[in-house]
């Protein structure tokens, strides 16, 4: 607590000025040395233009100023200012409640006010008085997402309730409650309410301080008051109000990265792309805040430079296909030509580096050797088992997606109605197997087998029988293809 008791009150002066009137700004409007407030009065009620409301306005730096708001409820002043202030506006209006609230200057700026004036209650014209508390409406935050504690970003933010009777105008301080801060359904890492219960002030409004913990996540804040006493005592209540809480520094136990394909097609090609991605966490597994930077580079190609995580902690990047490709010193040490690493890197508390990689391997058209036999004789009711390799011109695998197909064939009978021998063919599912995203060479990767077995043992003579070995994917968009042939008896 002692660390934001200290700038409670005047952040929340200002703060919360800002929050009602609505504040936004237009750094194009004014020269520099001038600040000018622009200001739009309409009545609560109706949001009807509040003519000839008196505008007086205060800065210990900048002077006192005036204005009258014309028919369409807008007044301007200007203020001369070489650095940053504030000023304090009163607003009056016959019939109307006073309306105080505070600007911070800043020079070269146009501040845009719209503010809303609450008429005097109707049951008693030009009376002070307000009736008992009805409902609580909650007036805004400064911020609705803060920063767990201890990363460097905001951690708290100043929430603002006024409580108001039953015509809608707010309580005085003859009706004063008190409000009790509740937080529900956080992520329990020690955020607090601070302080938990605020009596309201002469316009029904009260103020307090929400303080982030050590972890992330999405927190409701509610406002209850007791009223009445006895038989006739009730509570009102604020609907809950949400806030989040971002994650803290980057942490080396919760820094992933990895690729879209670890088996990129992209050797001999220019252009190509790749999705490399990232998910960054802080030390309680909580994904980091949002817009943490992560750096990336490349051996080999060219790839994107950084990111900003998003509110899970991710990011993503492209890897792009071309020089320099992954030979010789480009490519990754003991693995190497063909395959190369892509880090990412971020900051994690103190400056630390936070930093992984993943290795990918380029891999480039495909090509069917190492066929054998190439030639078979099969006797009767026998089997012949062959071997061959579908690989890159590195050895290396094909890309996921890759289908290899063996079918065999015998061609149509000497004499219609003929009985001829009939070939099985035994390799993968139905004759075909697809690679998935694989990067080492070795069996069902590279080296593959299958077995032609004679189908037909009633028939002794000799077929010829073809056998074709077919490969299809990202490294052979045109189908490549390989035959062989023999008899079968």
């Amino acid at each position: 607590m002692k660390r934001i008791v200290s700038q409670v009150v005047a952040a929340t002066i200002v703060l919360c000025a800002l929050a009602m009137v609505g504040c936004k700004q237009d750094q194009s409007s004014a020269t520099q040395g001038e600040c000018v407030v622009s200001g739009i009065c309409l009545d609560a009620s109706t949001s009807a233009y509040l003519a000839d409301v008196a505008v007086q306005a205060q800065s210990v730096t900048a002077g006192s100023k005036t204005a009258t708001t014309d028919a369409n409820g807008s007044f301007h002043v200007s203020f001369s200012t070489d650095s940053s202030g504030t000023a304090t506006f009163t607003l009056k209006k016959t019939s109307y409640r006073d309306t105080t609230f505070v600007v911070t200057l800043s020079t070269g700026t146009v501040i845009a006010l719209t503010i809303p004036m609450a008429p005097k209650s109707v049951v008693n014209p030009g009376g002070t008085s307000s009736g008992l508390a009805q409902t609580i409406t909650f007036l805004g935050s400064a911020t609705q997402e803060v920063s767990v504690y201890g990363v460097g970003g905001k951690e708290t933010a100043i929430l603002g309730w006024e409580v108001r009777d039953s015509l809608g105008l707010p309580i005085d301080a003859n009706h004063a409650v008190n409000l009790v801060f509740t937080s529900i359904n956080g992520p329990n890492g020690g955020e607090y309410i601070s302080p938990p219960t605020v009596t309201t002030n002469q316009v029904g409004q009260a103020y307090t301080t929400f303080n982030a913990g050590t972890k992330s996540g999405v927190v409701q804040v509610t406002a209850t008051a007791a009223i009445g006493s006895g038989a006739s005592a009730r509570t009102i209540a604020s609907s809950p109000v949400r806030l989040v809480i971002n994650g803290g520094f980057p942490v080396q136990s919760h820094f992933s990265i990895s690729a879209e394909r670890h088996n990129f097609p992209a050797l001999g090609w220019v252009g190509k792309t790749n999705a490399v991605t990232v998910l960054v966490g802080d030390m309680y597994s909580n994904p980091v805040a949002p817009a943490t930077a992560v750096y990336f580079r490349s051996t080999a190609g060219v790839i994107q430079p950084s990111i900003f995580t998003t509110k899970d902690g991710l990011g993503t990047v492209t890897l792009y296909s071309g020089n320099p490709e992954p030979y010789n010193a480009y490519a990754a040490p003991v693995y190497g030509n063909g395959y190369h690493y892509v880090v990412a890197r971020t900051l994690g508390q103190g400056g630390v580096v936070v930093e992984d990689s993943t290795l990918l391997l380029w891999s480039g058209a495909g090509q069917i050797s190492n066929v054998a036999p190439t030639s078979f004789t099969i006797a009767n009711a026998g089997s012949q088992s062959f071997a061959f390799r579908v690989s890159d011109a590195l050895g290396h695998p094909l890309a996921a997606g890759t289908y290899i197909a063996v079918t065999a064939s015998i061609p149509p009978p000497p004499t219609t109605g003929q009985q001829q021998n009939q070939v099985i063919v035994l390799f993968g599912v139905n004759g075909t197997v697809e690679l998935a995203d694989v990067m080492m060479p070795g069996p069902g990767t590279t080296d593959f087998s299958f077995t032609l077995k004679d189908g037909t043992w009633s028939i002794t003579d000799a077929t010829p029988v073809n056998i074709t070995i077919n490969v299809l994917g990202p490294n052979v968009p045109n189908s490549l293809s390989y035959t062989l042939g023999g008899l079968v008896y």
